[in-house]
C-alpha cells in the first residue's frame, strides 16, 4: 500500500476541497507522523499522480497575494473506491504493520460500527494466526544455535507488539458499542 495516496485520498474523503497544504496541515492535526514517515514532498507527489489517475480532481486555483496559487483538489468516486479498498487493507492491520486499524479508523467516515466491529474480529483472527505462525516457528528451533536464540528474543517482542495491538482494538471496539 502506497501511505501517501491513503492518507490524502483519506483526508480529501473527510475535508474535501483542500489543498496540498490544507492536508498537510490536517495530518498534522492527527498526528500521523506518530506511525508513518510520509513527507511533505510525498504528499504533493501523490496529489500530482492521483489527479492525473483520476483518483482526485482539482476544483480551483486560488491565487492570495504574493502567495503562490493554491490548487484545491476533490476525491472522485474513483478515489473513494481506491480508499476503500485501501481502507479495508489497513483496518486489517495489514499495513502498517501494527497500526494499520488505528490509521483506518482515523480515516473512517463511511464505514458502519457494525462494519468496522467485523474488520476489528478479522484483524483480531489476522493477529490470532500471526502469534500461532511464531509460536510454531520458534518450537522448531533447535536450542544450540546461539544465533537463534537472538531471534527468538526479537520474536517474542514481536509477539508482545502484536498482543498489545489486539488489546487496543478490544478497546476500540468497546468505545465504538458504548459510543
Amino acid at each position: 500500500m502506497n501511505i501517501a495516496r491513503f492518507v490524502v485520498l483519506g483526508t480529501l474523503d473527510q475535508i474535501s476541497p483542500a489543498s496540498g497544504y490544507d492536508i498537510i496541515c490536517e495530518l498534522d492535526k492527527k498526528m500521523i507522523s506518530r506511525w508513518t514517515n510520509v513527507k511533505k514532498g510525498s504528499i504533493y507527489h501523490a496529489l500530482k499522480t492521483l489527479n492525473k489517475g483520476g483518483q482526485i480532481r482539482e476544483t480551483k486555483r486560488v491565487k492570495k497575494g504574493l502567495f503562490p496559487t493554491m490548487t484545491l483538489y476533490e476525491i472522485t468516486d474513483e478515489g473513494r473506491e481506491e480508499f476503500d479498498d485501501m481502507q479495508a487493507e489497513a483496518f486489517l492491520g495489514l499495513y502498517p504493520y501494527y497500526f494499520g486499524f488505528k490509521l483506518a479508523l482515523k480515516f473512517n467516515v463511511r464505514r458502519s460500527a457494525a462494519e468496522i466491529i467485523e474488520y476489528a474480529n478479522k484483524a483480531i483472527q489476522v493477529i490470532y494466526a500471526q502469534i500461532a505462525a511464531m509460536d510454531a516457528y520458534l518450537s522448531s528451533l533447535p536450542a544450540v544455535d546461539p544465533r537463534l536464540k537472538s531471534d527468538a528474543f526479537y520474536i517474542e517482542h514481536d509477539k508482545m507488539l502484536l498482543r498489545e495491538e489486539k488489546r487496543w482494538i478490544q478497546m476500540a471496539v468497546e468505545r465504538i458499542t458504548t459510543g
